[in-house]
C-alpha cells in the first residue's frame, strides 16, 4: 500500500508517468497469455487490472528515480545517458545471469532487478522521444498510439506465436483426439469485458491508494499537533501509522472471513443430519461422540461409509462392515487432545485388528477423498479401517498456517499407533497405508522432512499415495533434488516415484511400476504443485525453455513477474470444478487416476471385472450423494416461491450432469434411492 500511495495520475504527463503507462500497457498485453488452465472474463479482468497497476507503479517509481539520478549527473543529457547505460547494463546482466534450473534465489532476484530497471529505462527513453514533440495534441496522440501499440501488439503476438493453455495436451492420456481439453471446465475470455473489469480493478486499487495517502496526511497533521513542527516533518511516522491501520483493517476482514467460512465448515447439511447407526463409525450412538460436534466434511465422510451388502453387490463376495473413525477439529482444544480422541476411537473399534488400515490426511476443509476411500473399502471387502484427523475447516488456501498443526497431530497419532502395534504379535499386525490430497499431502509428507526415503518406512507405512502435493512441501523438494523437469524421472530414491504428470506414471514399464511403494502423483496442469510466492521473483522450471518444459505447462508463455503469480493463483481457484459422476484427468482432479493407482501401489487384489464394477459404482455413488445433498438443501429452503426456484435449479443441474434434456422430481428421488445407501 505504501508503494500505491505514491502513485498518482498527473494532469500533464511527464516522461516518468508516460513511461509508467507504456510499461502498464506491456503488462496488460502479457496478462492475456495463457497459463495452466482456462479462465473466465472476470478472472482475466482481475489479472489484467493488477498487472496494469503493477506495471504503471513500477514504471513511474523506477523511472522517476533514474531521472533524478541522471539529472544530478548531467541534466537532460545525463538522463538520456543514464537510461541508455541501464538498458545496456541490464542486457549484459541478463546474459551473465541467464536462467538456470535450480539456480539460487540471489541470481533470480538480481536478474529480475536488472530486467525491471531496463524496462523502466527503455520505456522512459521512448517517453522522452515523445516529450520532444512540440505540439501538445500530437504529443498526446503519440502517447496514446504508443500505449495502444504496445499493449495490442503483445496481445496479438500471443496468438501469432501459438501460445497455448497447459490444459491442452497431445497424446493418448488426454482423450482420443489431439488438443483435447483436459480441464474440468472450458472457460473463455471476452477481451472487451475483461479489459473493462481490469480498468475497474485498477481504478479500485488506485482509489485505495488515494485513501491511504489521505489517511497518511491526516496522521501527519495529528502527529504534528502533538509533537509540534509541520506535517511533512512527520511523514515517516504517519506512514507507519497508516501501514498499521491498513494491516489492522485487513486482519479484521480476514478474521470475519475465517469466522464465516468456519461456520459454513461446521454447518449441518440436511443430507447428513442423521447420525450413522453403525457402531464402527465415529458419531454413532455408541461412539460417545456427538454427531453435532463433527464438521461438515467429517459428517459427509462418516455417513457415506459403505455397507457390507453394497460391497458384496459390487465385488461378488461376502463383505465386512468397514471402520471409519474421525477426530474433528472441534473435538478438543489441543493437538494432543485430538490425537488422543482418534486413538481412543481406534481402540474402541479395534481398528488395528483389521488386516488393512489407512490413515487419510484430509484437505484444509477436512475433506477426505471419497473415491480413494471407497476404492479401499471395495478392494478389501470391507475388512479395513480408515482413520482421519482434522486440522482445519477452512478451504486449503486459508489453511496454510495450519499445516504445522496437522503435521504435529498426524505424528502424534502415528506414535500412538506404533505403541499399540509393538504390543501385538508381528503376524497379527495390519498392513498400514497413508493417503494425502492437496494440503493434506503436505501435512503428512512434512513428517518425513530430512528423512528421505526412510521417512515412511520408519513409521511402518507399507505404501503411500499422495495426489496434488503443494509446491511448498519440503520433503518432496528434498526427494526431487537437482533433477530436471525436462525429462521423465526414474523411480527413486528407493521405492518412491515422483512423476511430473500422470503420463510419466502411465508410461513406466511393468518392472519399474512393481517397485513403487510410495507414489506422489500430480497432473501436469495442476496449479497446486506449481503455485508459491517465489513466482513473484523467480521464473519456475515449468516455464523454462519451451522445448524443455514438462507436459501440462503452457506453450510459449513467457514468465512475467506479478502477472504469472496472479494468473497461477487464479488457476488455483479454478483447479477443481468437477461434474458429479464424470471422472476426468486435469487440474486438481484425480478421480480418474486414483482407483487404479491405489490398487497397484497398495497391492490390493481385484479382477478386471471387479475393477470395472468398482469404477461404475464410484461414479454412481458420487452422482447420487451430490444430488441428495443439493436436493435436500433445496427442499429445506423457506418460502414456496424460493423453494420452487431452488428445486428447479437442482433439476436443471442434474439434467446437465446426466446429459438428459430434463429430469423430474421422481427421477431425482429414484437416482438418490438407487445410489445412496441408507444412513
Amino acid at each position: 500500500m505504501s508503494l500505491l500511495s505514491r502513485v498518482s495520475v498527473p494532469r500533464d504527463l511527464d516522461p516518468s508517468s508516460r513511461a509508467g503507462l507504456m510499461l502498464a500497457a506491456i503488462s496488460i498485453g502479457m496478462s492475456y497469455q495463457p497459463n495452466l488452465l482456462t479462465r473466465r472474463s472476470l478472472d482475466q479482468g482481475i489479472i489484467t487490472g493488477v498487472s496494469g497497476l503493477a506495471g504503471y507503479s513500477w514504471g513511474v517509481s523506477a523511472h522517476s528515480t533514474l531521472s533524478s539520478l541522471g539529472a544530478r549527473a548531467g541534466g537532460s543529457r545525463g538522463q538520456i545517458a543514464g537510461d541508455t547505460f541501464v538498458v545496456i547494463g541490464a542486457v549484459a546482466a541478463n546474459r551473465l545471469l541467464a536462467w538456470r534450473e535450480h539456480e539460487p534465489t540471489w541470481r533470480a532476484i538480481a536478474r529480475l532487478g536488472a530486467g525491471a530497471m531496463a524496462a523502466a529505462a527503455a520505456t522512459g527513453m521512448a517517453s522522452r522521444v515523445i516529450e520532444a514533440i512540440p505540439r501538445t495534441p500530437v504529443r498526446i496522440a503519440a502517447t496514446t498510439g504508443s500505449v495502444a501499440a504496445l499493449g495490442g501488439g503483445i496481445y496479438f503476438a500471443t496468438r501469432l506465436f501459438g501460445q497455448q493453455v497447459g490444459a491442452v495436451e497431445l497424446g493418448p492420456f488426454r482423450g482420443d483426439r489431439a488438443s483435447d481439453l483436459a480441464d474440468d471446465q472450458d472457460l473463455s475470455v471476452n477481451p472487451l469485458v475483461a479489459t473493462g473489469i481490469g480498468m475497474a480493478v485498477t481504478g479500485t486499487l488506485l482509489g485505495l491508494a488515494a485513501i491511504e495517502s489521505r489517511l497518511t496526511r491526516l496522521w501527519g497533521r495529528g502527529v504534528a499537533s502533538l509533537l509540534g513542527g509541520s506535517p511533512s516533518e512527520h511523514t515517516t511516522a504517519a506512514r507507519v501509522l497508516s501501514t498499521v491501520a491498513t494491516f489492522g483493517v485487513g486482519a479484521l476482514a480476514l478474521k470475519f472471513v475465517d469466522r464465516e467460512l468456519g461456520n459454513a465448515g461446521e454447518g449441518m447439511e440436511p443430507a447428513h443430519a442423521t447420525p450413522p447407526d453403525i457402531p464402527e463409525i465415529t458419531g454413532s450412538s455408541v461412539s460417545g461422540h456427538s454427531w453435532a460436534d463433527q464438521s461438515r466434511e467429517g459428517r459427509r465422510w462418516l455417513s457415506m461409509v459403505l455397507r457390507p451388502e453394497g460391497i458384496s453387490s459390487i465385488m461378488g463376495q461376502p463383505a465386512t462392515q468397514p471402520i471409519r473413525v474421525y477426530a474433528a477439529l472441534s473435538s478438543a482444544d489441543t493437538e494432543e487432545g485430538r490425537a488422543q480422541i482418534l486413538l481412543d476411537e481406534i481402540d474402541r473399534t479395534n481398528a488395528l485388528e483389521r488386516p488393512y488400515v489407512a490413515l487419510w490426511s484430509p484437505t484444509g476443509s477436512g475433506y477426505v477423498n471419497y473415491v480413494a476411500c471407497e476404492t479401499f473399502e471395495y478392494l478389501t471387502g470391507g475388512d479395513c479401517a480408515s482413520l482421519a484427523i482434522e486440522y482445519s475447516v477452512l478451504p486449503s488456501s486459508l489453511s496454510l498456517a495450519d499445516v504445522k498443526r496437522g503435521t504435529n497431530q498426524t505424528r502424534m497419532v502415528f506414535a500412538g499407533i506404533d505403541k499399540r502395534l509393538r504390543q501385538m504379535d508381528a503376524k497379527d499386525r495390519p498392513r498400514f497405508f497413508l493417503f494425502g490430497e492437496s494440503l493434506g499431502s503436505q501435512v503428512s509428507e512434512e513428517m518425513f522432512e530430512g528423512m528421505g526415503v526412510f521417512g515412511p518406512e520408519s513409521l511402518g507405512i507399507e505404501a503411500g499415495l499422495w495426489i496434488g502435493t503443494p509446491e511448498a512441501t519440503r520433503w518432496r523438494q528434498q526427494l526431487w533434488g537437482d533433477r530436471t523437469v525436462s525429462a521423465p524421472p526414474a523411480v527413486g530414491p528407493g521405492s518412491i516415484y515422483l512423476p511430473r504428470w500422470v503420463g510419466d506414471w502411465s508410461q513406466l514399464d511393468s518392472a519399474d511400476r512393481a517397485r513403487v511403494r510410495y507414489l506422489l502423483l500430480q497432473n501436469g496442469d495442476d496449479p497446486i504443485p506449481k503455485f508459491w510466492f517465489e513466482l513473484l521473483w523467480h521464473r519456475p522450471a515449468w516455464l523454462g525453455p519451451w522445448g524443455k518444459r514438462p507436459p501440462g505447462s503452457p506453450r510459449h508463455t513467457v514468465w512475467w513477474p506479478v502477472t504469472t503469480f496472479f494468473a497461477t493463483f487464479i488457476d488455483v481457484l479454478n483447479a477443481l470444478a468437477p461434474t458429479p459422476g464424470v471422472f476426468k484427468e486435469g487440474g486438481h482432479d484425480y478421480r480418474l487416476e486414483v482407483p487404479e493407482a491405489l490398487r497397484e501401489v497398495w497391492r490390493l487384489s481385484a479382477t478386471e471385472e471387479q475393477m470395472a464394477s468398482v469404477q461404475s459404482a464410484l461414479r454412481r455413488r458420487e452422482l447420487g450423494w451430490e444430488t441428495k445433498r443439493r436436493w435436500m438443501e433445496a427442499q429445506a429452503v423457506v418460502g414456496p416461491v424460493q423453494r420452487a426456484a431452488a428445486e428447479r435449479k437442482v433439476l436443471d443441474d442434474v439434467a446437465t450432469w446426466t446429459r438428459r434434456t430434463s429430469v423430474t422430481p421422481d427421477d431425482v428421488e429414484q437416482l438418490i434411492a438407487q445410489n445412496c445407501e441408507p444412513t
